[in-house]
């Protein structure tokens, strides 16, 4: 009995308030925004890492940290992903590792349109570690884990208003399956299914200077997740493409976010921090948490046919 009502309170401590695993840099990862954005990236391949650690502060830091591997167009209009995931939450290391599967297929409707459908599945742990833990009386609490599927959808449509102008926005549904989430055998504990919707806009002023507004917005039971968003770019002239990067967002009633960082050549880093502004900030003293982005893209180069010229023999 002590047993289920200390997981009962574990379990409350952390879903009351809590939401699905997210990142500030919410448009470096298909796979927590909307796993359709996989057909709009530039190149054929893009490689990402992605860490987060925050409430370092106040408690036993929250650490996330996400890999994946995209292939856009692998066949003409098909595009693919795989993410690996790993969670760390708190001092009884409530964790969450998995994997997901991405496909995206794209749609044109016009020249200056298209659209992007996708879906992706994941399998996933999540366990409970007692071994760390302090109690007043002993206790031999056995740790604990379990696995569980995951189903989502993405649509989105990119739009070209002009050379200088391009708009991205779409919907995606997460947990369509609502997996079962209890650590105590409760089937009517499920994870709650959630919608994230999106929309961003590349504006290059000019050649060299470029603006990206942007709003996200996430609901998931009763949480709600807000966030605006404002990046400049600027080109550095030169031998080597080398874009220097910044920009500021503002998660509502939760934190003010800066983020800065480079993009030279195949290479794309961006650091981030998170300044709370929540009703914890008195405890937190304003501190957030660390992120950072690491993306590499490249493409495949295709071998041009050569037209092999053979002498026509000689007939006398």
């Amino acid at each position: 009995m002590k047993k289920t009502a200390l997981i009962l309170l574990l379990f409350s401590s952390v879903s009351v308030k809590s939401q699905d695993i997210h990142f500030s840099q919410f448009l470096k990862s298909s796979f927590f925004l909307n796993p359709s954005l996989i057909s709009f990236q530039q190149n054929d391949y893009k490689a990402t890492l992605q860490r987060k650690s925050q409430w370092q502060s106040v408690a036993e830091p929250f650490n996330t940290f996400a890999m994946s591997v995209e292939r856009k167009d692998l066949f003409p209009s098909h595009s693919v992903g795989v993410q690996f995931l790993n969670d760390i939450a708190g001092e009884a290391k409530f964790k969450t590792t998995g994997f997901n599967l991405s496909y995206s297929k794209t749609l044109k409707i016009s020249k200056s349109s298209l659209l992007s459908v996708a879906t992706s599945a994941g399998l996933f742990q999540r366990s409970l570690f007692f071994d760390d833990l302090v109690f007043i009386d002993e206790e031999n609490y056995q740790n604990i884990s379990f696995w569980f599927p995951d189903i989502n959808i993405g649509f989105s449509n990119q739009h070209l208003i002009n050379e200088n102008i391009k708009i991205v926005n779409g919907i995606s549904l997460f947990h369509l399956n609502n997996p079962k989430q209890s650590l105590t055998g409760d089937d009517n504990i499920r994870l709650k299914d959630k919608i994230n919707i999106h929309s961003s806009v590349e504006y290059s002023i000019s050649p060299i200077i470029f603006i990206i507004p942007k709003v996200f917005c996430s609901i998931q039971d009763k949480e709600r997740e807000a966030i605006l968003a404002f990046d400049a770019e600027y080109l550095l002239k030169g031998d080597n493409r080398v874009i220097l990067k910044s920009g500021v967002s503002y998660r509502i009633d939760d934190a003010v976010i800066y983020n800065f960082g480079a993009e030279i050549d195949n290479l794309d880093c961006l650091v981030s921090y998170d300044f709370n502004t929540s009703s914890l900030s008195k405890a937190s003293n304003n501190k957030g948490g660390f992120e950072f982005s690491i993306i590499y893209v490249w493409d495949i180069k295709k071998e041009e046919k050569t037209l092999e010229i053979k002498e026509c023999p000689k007939y006398l």
